[in-house]
């Protein structure tokens, strides 16, 4: 019986801790280190930057198209500023993730990447949907979580990490 009692409440602890984990806005974002591309590590949750993830996935239309105008609208507008981005690769492995980087690169496409193969990262959005942004405050505070693409969004995006950074 005291097994069984255990068991219940290490399972509810369990379920706790991951819905704690979670990118939801309005909560603190969870403690991640990510693998990148590059050998390098990015951790999420620290304080002192505003963040802004992008989910995505090699085979999604929708992220190849917001990923192509990440540089211009985000990059180079909040560069040198105390902004942070990465762009996790979910459920891919990494020479996949590779060979489309290069492909981008190529096409002069040139932004951090960061590697969840097995979707652990991407399943704290709470959504298998793709693209997916999450924008992190410099206090570690979760401002926005949006799925999909609209050519608008950026834009508004920007103005958001705009007022943050100004905060």
């Amino acid at each position: 019986m005291k097994r069984w009692m255990i068991g219940c409440w290490l399972l509810v602890a369990a379920a706790t801790l991951q819905a704690q984990e979670r990118f939801e806005t309005g909560q603190r974002a969870p403690r991640l280190t990510i693998e990148c591309l590059d050998g390098g590590t990015f951790r999420t949750g620290a304080k002192g930057h505003v963040v802004l993830l992008s989910f995505w996935a090699t085979w999604c239309g929708p992220c190849m198209k917001e990923l192509a105008e990440v540089p211009e609208r985000i990059l180079r507008r909040f560069e040198g500023e105390d902004f942070r981005f990465l762009a996790v690769a979910v459920n891919e492995p990494r020479v996949t993730v590779e060979k489309k980087a290069k492909q981008l690169e190529e096409r002069g496409l040139r932004f951090p990447i960061g590697l969840d193969p097995y979707g652990r990262i991407g399943e704290r959005t709470g959504d298998g949907r793709l693209p997916q942004l999450v924008l992190i405050d410099r206090r570690g505070i979760v401002r926005l979580h949006e799925i999909g693409y609209t050519p608008e969004r950026l834009a508004e995006v920007a103005e958001r990490i705009k007022a943050l950074l100004k905060e």
